[in-house]
């Protein structure tokens, strides 16, 4: 039987007023999918950076909430960690609460520009093209995110256990060549003796 799956639970969830209980809810979410997942609350006086990092690098892959968090974009600190899974070659799996493109969350005064003279994205996403690249989806929920993470693990987590078994099964039966040669060559020599 193949390992659980590790979803790391990135987001803004963490600073909630109930962030134990929406932390134990993903989770459920996760172990309902056939998963374990990952919530990085972690107690005072803990290393908080390397303690998600760590369980960054133990996870198989990222679910990452990417909703509008204290202003237009996403938590900062999602960001990061995103960033840093991507740069460990762990697959990313977005969603958000708020789906709108950042042209309707922030829609420009003149000429495609904010306020302040900024340009705003005008790329169809609901965050920055380098948070959702062509091609990426943004679910419109932890539960859907949760499920297309585990479509696409579980394929590589079936082929890996194939791949085990397939080089197991390939072991015996050299394991049972060899020994047929030796039994095949000390009855030559046997029967030669006689």
């Amino acid at each position: 039987m193949p390992p659980m799956l590790r979803l790391y639970l990135a987001g803004p969830e963490v600073f909630r007023p109930d962030a134990a209980q929406e932390g134990a809810r993903l989770q459920a979410l996760c172990a309902a999918a056939g998963a374990q997942g990952l919530f990085p609350l972690h107690a005072e006086g803990v290393d908080i950076r390397q303690a998600c990092l760590d369980m960054i690098d133990a996870a198989d892959a990222m679910v990452a909430n990417i909703t509008p968090f204290r202003g237009t974009h996403m938590d900062p600190g999602t960001a990061f960690e995103m960033g840093y899974a991507e740069a460990r070659g762990k697959p990313v799996f977005l969603w958000s609460a708020d789906p709108r493109p950042l042209l309707e969350r922030h829609p420009p005064l003149a000429d495609g520009r904010d306020g302040e003279g900024h340009l705003v994205e005008d790329w169809g996403k609901p965050e920055n093209l380098m948070i959702v690249p062509d091609g990426r989806t943004v679910w419109s929920s932890p539960e859907e995110a949760i499920a297309a993470a585990m479509a696409a693990l579980d394929f590589a987590v079936r082929n890996h256990d194939l791949q085990r078994r397939t080089r197991r099964s390939v072991a015996i039966a050299v394991a049972v060549s060899l020994a047929a040669a030796l039994l095949a060559g000390s009855l030559a020599d046997w029967l030669i003796g006689w």
